[in-house]
């Protein structure tokens, strides 16, 4: 309790609320939950909690390779490395090098890096007990579900003999596949508000803007309103990146950038000088769109659209988080066709979570045959927020009743 205290946090979210106990009693999870949820919290907590219960010979053996107890497969490195600091936060762990050299419990990694290691010799999964799959629809959307799959003929104990926690934003097929084959057929399924649903603490904003009085606009944006907060402009490209990150140099705004051509060192000191206030507005590609917590974004703006409103979520999902309201500006550009294709999907989350609806985007999506937006669309909205501390059930395919818990009995398993 007193690292919890020294975390500073105050009171469980809900997803933490229902995700907590399950993990302390052992039952394997597949969580959907909006960005900045508290998911990370949410499996890390109750996972040191029962570590800390274990007796002291199996923490302190020290096996050659070195087993950790609890397996956590990221996406991409910087979000393995936040879980690793989130997870440092509250019990002092070591650097990596060091706990490689002296073994750990908890090893935070990317999946193809793991594979590296494990089928090297440097590290055995021989002895995980806790094994949790971060972002999972994102690992699948680059690629890596071989690799994943691939882990249980890398020594990963059987679902049966271990306790596995999925997490997820999206719940697609491919996700819903995978979670049959690595959680028992009593897993828990937990939704908290609606499934790939904009946080209802943003405020969106998308503005027709075509491509050349794109960088105008963002210039008045910033000299307007964004320069008293942290801002993260995300851009399609790496050359746009480089690109808008200078032009802003130029205009002595304090940036930094982050994309898939800048080092791994240079990516952490992005997030570092972002974090810090050092370069308050910070330009990305998608490699920042998923995961990362950086709990200061006052607003986001989309100066590149995505092409998918899943990865439209993502991006603004960096901003409004853990209870804090948010801001999020898209640039619409009409010549763009990837733009005018996403339009409908667009008006259809704007509709969900209750926002205005710009005129121009009704007619890009087929004539505004969009849905209504009225006052009853705000108290739908309402009531999902509310039932976020109540939506909580088995699958129902392993024949159990399912049911709900209110939040009252979440906050006693908290206590």
């Amino acid at each position: 309790l007193s690292n919890i205290r020294r975390a500073q946090f105050k009171e469980p979210t809900a997803i933490q609320r229902f995700t907590i106990p399950c993990i302390r009693q052992q039952d394997d999870i597949m969580a959907c939950a909006q960005t900045g949820s508290g998911k990370t919290a949410a499996f890390l907590l109750p996972i040191i909690s029962n570590l800390l219960s274990y007796n002291a010979d199996e923490l302190n053996e020290n096996q050659r390779p070195p087993a950790p107890l609890c397996l956590i497969v990221s996406p991409t490195r910087e979000l393995a490395l936040q879980t690793e600091r989130s997870a440092a936060d509250g019990h002092g762990m070591l650097t990596v090098s060091d706990r490689l050299r002296e073994g750990c419990h908890i090893l935070s990694a990317t999946i193809d890096r793991l594979k590296d290691m494990v089928e090297n010799n440097r590290i055995s999964l021989k002895k995980v007990k806790y094994f949790v799959l971060d972002e999972v629809d994102r690992m699948l959307d680059t690629g890596f579900e071989p690799d994943i799959r691939k882990l249980e003929d890398l020594g990963l104990p059987p679902k049966d003999d271990r306790c596995t926690s999925m997490f997820s934003a999206t719940f697609p097929t491919e996700v819903q596949q995978l979670a049959k084959h690595f959680l028992r057929d009593d897993y828990v399924f937990l939704a908290v508000g609606t499934i790939c649903d904009a946080n209802e603490d943003i405020t969106q904003c998308i503005e027709e803007v075509p491509q050349g009085q794109k960088k105008y606009r963002l210039f008045q944006l910033l000299e307007q309103n964004l320069k008293s907060q942290h801002c993260l402009i995300f851009v399609e490209t790496n050359r746009s990146a480089d690109y808008i990150g200078s032009l802003l140099s130029q205009k002595n705004f304090r940036s930094t950038t982050m994309h898939g051509d800048r080092t791994q060192q240079q990516r952490h000191q992005a997030v570092q000088d972002f974090t810090s206030g050092n370069c308050p507005i910070l330009v990305a590609t998608s490699v920042a769109a998923r995961g990362l917590d950086f709990p200061l974004i006052g607003y986001v703006v989309n100066y590149d659209l995505p092409d998918s409103s899943d990865f439209y979520i993502h991006r603004i999902g960096r901003t409004g988080r853990a209870g804090h309201l948010g801001k999020s500006i898209s640039f619409f550009d009409p010549g763009r066709d990837s733009d005018r294709k996403i339009a409908p999907e667009l008006v259809s989350k704007l509709v969900e979570a209750g926002q205005v609806v710009p005129e121009f985007l009704k007619k890009f999506a087929d004539g505004g045959n969009v849905g209504v937006y009225n006052d009853r669309q705000r108290s739908r909205n309402t009531v999902i927020r509310a039932d976020n501390n109540r939506r909580f059930g088995r699958n129902k395919a392993a024949g159990s009743s399912g049911g709900t818990a209110s939040a009252g009995g979440a906050n006693e398993h908290w206590d």
